[in-house]
């Protein structure tokens, strides 16, 4: 008796299974979901990663604009990290404030005339370039100065980013 109501239940499973249809909405919406999933991967594959020197001097544009001195202060290359007292920081960052006007990001590197010095392109005035002054430490860009080289001057250094 059990083995026939088994032999009955896995018949009637079969029966379901065979005859039950597929919606073919489904099928194509599961197959353009698994489409933009594919897509979605590969351009995140061909987006170059960001150049870490315009990931530091758009955290120190960032932190300028907070008027976040204890933001900043991890930035600050060695010798401002001597240099510039906490008392110091908050004037700092209000003159520098001043420098960057609304500016939250920056939208190229550019070596710097200067050896072992980077500048980050924030904006043109009038005949300048309002930049991110960066230096390399231990593998790691820092925060050196806010400069504003001539455009001439700053277009004749090498194109670093992107």
């Amino acid at each position: 008796m059990r083995l026939s109501i088994l032999f009955l239940v896995i018949t009637i499973s079969v029966n379901i299974g065979c005859n039950q249809t597929t919606d073919p909405s489904t099928s194509d919406q599961a197959s353009a979901e698994t489409t933009n999933e594919n897509q979605a991967a590969e351009e995140k594959a061909e987006t170059p990663a960001e150049h870490p020197a315009i990931t530091v001097a758009n955290q120190v544009l960032a932190a300028i604009q907070a008027g976040d001195a204890e933001a900043i202060r991890p930035l600050l290359n060695a010798t401002n990290q001597k240099k510039i007292s906490d008392d110091e920081i908050g004037g700092l960052l209000k003159e520098a404030k001043e420098f960057i006007g609304d500016a939250t990001t920056v939208s190229e590197v550019r070596e710097s005339s200067r050896d072992g010095q980077w500048m980050a392109k924030i904006r043109v005035v009038g005949n300048e370039v309002f930049v991110v002054a960066l230096t390399l430490e231990e593998g790691q860009y820092r925060f050196e100065d806010l400069n504003s080289p001539s455009i001439a001057d700053y277009e004749a250094q090498p194109k670093v980013a992107p």
